[in-house]
């Protein structure tokens, strides 16, 4: 059998790593209930008396009636059984932890008496991640998270070696790129030559260990691959950190806190309790944000896109091209005056009914202008830009878009302010296909791309008001995701002279795509 097809162990402390919350959570306890004794051992007699005359009982007596009735051998004895026992136990769960990557699949198998095998065919992999916990990069370990599309169908290598993961990445892509018959080398899948290896070397002394350790834990740029490769984008912190407070979100956190305020001064229960709940989620929010644009960077390769951020926990994903049904960019009102934009994608396997979103929160740019918007389009659409190209982009993001079909004037009161931006076109020029643009938005201004070759369906449909007013909708329908693509407030005529074009312009996209059966999509009417 190939040596890379054998059943292969995690790393051995993978069930530290696993249980990590647990043991912090212990040892909390075992501090706070010893603590007087703590203190009168390695601070102050006197520190430590005083705290047991004030705590009139408790746990820490335990360790007086040990030491007074000498049974200090049996106690020492009896935690160095527990200590055997924990460590036995650990270790009999990674002995038992084991996987494997054959031509077929990721397989892993876990656990001692009840045995879990989990297997994620080549076939239905949609992306490989990269995932860093803070305790993670103390102890130079990285989980490799393989997702699939179908539902459940996530394996979870957690954890290996740094330098093991990015191996274990490499083979899986390898392998996927054999399986759909693409003989591409592991460097052309990572878009970089043995810039992992080189990278993650393995320490050749306990100083070498530690200055590693010390490296990961301040370097936030958590793929040199993908540095290695040369970034399309970064993200520098300050911009990040201004374009969070600039945010709607900051905003609202902003009102619910001066409504918490108020409400403490008037002692108002009702106020209070459905304030604080809004403002700890908002804070949550946040931080999220904080946390998924920290050290933000986006690279190419042959494959697909790789994204690596993360402050307390780092996370780098590559997404192949395939996955990616449709791209938004979106402007908040606060970063109007900014010139800055966030783009986000709505990619298979990361589907809203499967559990949300992946750990990026489906990002490929935190903030940026307009310019690192168009490289990101470039980068995800496969397209060497021509000029005309690209002012296309220009203008439908930003620009007046007059080759768009808008909304006549008696549709206004329906959209209201947005109604001066709207707009939908179909587009030929893309390298992946046709693909429909969509343009939306007052407070918030977007602009959504969806290649039409990712169409489950479109539809031309007439809600109530639109109805009694001659107007009509056209809806495309992708993969269940973030990115809505819908335009409302189109002219009867004008939207049914656009939908029959959209419907040829889909057929024609999916029959030129021969990993996408015809039969599986649909035109609703």
């Amino acid at each position: 059998m190939n040596e890379e097809t054998q059943w292969r162990r995690l790393h051995p402390l993978s069930p530290l790593l696993r249980g990590g919350l647990a043991l912090i959570i212990v040892l909390g306890i075992i501090v706070a209930n010893f603590r007087d004794q703590i203190l009168r051992l390695f601070v102050s007699d006197r520190i430590g008396d005083e705290l047991a005359v004030m705590q009139e009982w408790g746990p820490g007596r335990v360790i007086d009636y040990v030491v007074a009735n000498d049974l200090v051998i049996v106690a020492v004895g009896a935690i160095l059984g527990i200590l055997l026992l924990i460590t036995g136990i650990s270790w009999l769960s990674w002995r038992f932890l084991t996987y494997r990557i054959t031509d077929e699949a990721v397989e892993e198998r876990s656990g001692v008496i009840f045995r879990q095998h989990r297997r994620a065919p080549l076939d239905r992999i949609q992306n490989v991640n990269l995932h860093r916990s803070l305790l993670a990069r103390i102890l130079g370990a990285t989980a490799v998270e393989v997702s699939t599309g179908g539902s459940g169908g996530k394996v979870s290598l957690r954890f290996l070696g740094h330098a093991d993961a990015t191996r274990v990445r490499e083979q899986i892509l390898r392998a996927v790129a054999k399986r759909q018959g693409r003989a591409e080398s592991p460097e052309t899948v990572l878009g970089a030559s043995a810039a992992p290896e080189a990278g993650h070397a393995r320490p050749a002394s306990v100083q070498d260990f530690l200055e590693a350790r010390a490296r990961d834990i301040a370097d936030f740029d958590v793929d040199p691959a993908a540095a290695a490769a040369g970034a399309l984008v970064r993200v520098p912190h300050g911009r990040l950190l201004a374009s969070i407070a600039l945010s709607t979100e900051v905003f609202i956190l902003v009102l619910l806190v001066i409504g918490v305020f108020i409400g403490s001064i008037w002692a108002t229960p009702f106020v209070l309790f459905t304030l604080l709940p809004l403002t700890l989620a908002f804070i949550g929010i946040v931080i999220g944000q904080a946390n998924t644009g920290w050290g933000f960077t986006l690279s190419r390769s042959s494959d697909g896109i790789r994204i690596g951020a993360g402050l307390t926990s780092t996370t780098t994903e590559t997404v192949p091209f395939g996955r990616i049904h449709a791209v938004e960019v979106r402007q908040p009102l606060g970063w109007r005056f900014t010139g800055w934009w966030k783009m986000r994608i709505t990619t298979a396997g990361h589907s809203l009914a499967r559990g949300g979103q992946n750990k990026l929160q489906n990002t490929v740019l935190p903030v940026g202008g307009i310019d690192e918007v168009l490289r990101v389009l470039d980068a995800i659409l496969r397209n060497e830009f021509a000029p005309a190209q690209t002012e296309s982009l220009r203008d439908g993001i930003i620009g007046p878009a007059e080759h768009y079909l808008k909304p006549r004037a008696r549709s206004r009161w329906l959209l209201g302010p947005a109604g001066r931006r709207a707009g939908i076109s179909i587009d030929q020029s893309d390298a992946v296909g046709p693909t429909l643009r969509i343009r939306s938005g007052a407070m918030t201004r977007k602009f959504a791309i969806l290649p039409l070759g990712r169409a489950q369906s479109v539809q031309l449909a007439r809600p109530p008001l639109h109805w009694l007013f001659g107007l009509a909708m056209i809806q495309a329908d992708t993969v269940l995701g973030p990115i809505r693509l819908i335009r409302r407030g189109l002219d009867r005529r004008d939207a049914e002279a656009f939908f029959e074009e959209l419907a040829a312009a889909v057929i024609g996209a999916q029959q030129s795509e021969a990993p996408v059966s015809p039969a599986n999509q649909g035109v609703n009417r």
